[in-house]
């Protein structure tokens, strides 16, 4: 119950305040000051509903600027991630896609909030083929035009109820203009 009101808290808060923004889909401007990708180290814990299993999460995460849906006073950055939650008998490996809506408290510093879907990989559970949706809020500093550290709070919920879980991870990261490849 404690996470579908938060849930519910999270989804009400963003509807209010994009009701106010003017959206700009599809198109080739960017809004954001700062490098359009970011790839971050994640380390947290993650607390499995059923197994009563508090444990190690870790993992990767690569970050760009929404290239689909402009917000004209906001930020959305799409947020791409690939962890490991292990603890006793339970295996987790999960991608997920998190868009995070970021309003800028001071200078470098920003709030987020967004829904994410993942599919897990779950070993030592009733099933091993998971789809998760779920709800998070995070707070990103950025230290340099390159550096950023940031944590975030998600709440999971999976077609398995027994990976329904919460999470709490740190990320620290690193901003680039160009991708790599």
């Amino acid at each position: 119950m404690n996470k579908f009101l938060f849930s519910s808290l999270l989804i009400l808060g963003v509807t209010f305040s994009a009701q106010a923004e003017d959206w700009t889909f599809f198109s080739k401007k960017n809004n954001n000051s700062n490098s359009n990708y970011g790839l971050a180290l994640i380390a947290g814990s993650a607390d499995l509903d059923k197994h009563d299993s508090s444990g190690d999460l870790y993992g990767l995460e690569f970050s760009l600027v929404c290239p689909f849906v402009q917000a004209s006073e906001h930020i959305i950055r799409q947020q791409i991630s690939l962890t490991k939650f292990h603890k006793n008998n339970v295996d987790l490996y999960t991608l997920e896609v998190n868009p995070h809506y970021l309003y800028q408290l001071e200078s470098n510093t920003y709030f987020g909030m967004g829904p994410s879907v993942g599919i897990s990989r779950a070993n030592g559970t009733d099933d091993n083929l998971v789809i998760s949706v779920g709800a998070g809020v995070s707070l990103r500093k950025d230290m340099t035009d390159e550096l950023f550290l940031a944590a975030e709070f998600r709440t999971v919920y999976a077609t398995e109820s027994d990976v329904d879980n919460v999470r709490v991870i740190a990320k620290v990261g690193y901003y680039f203009d160009e991708l790599p490849f």
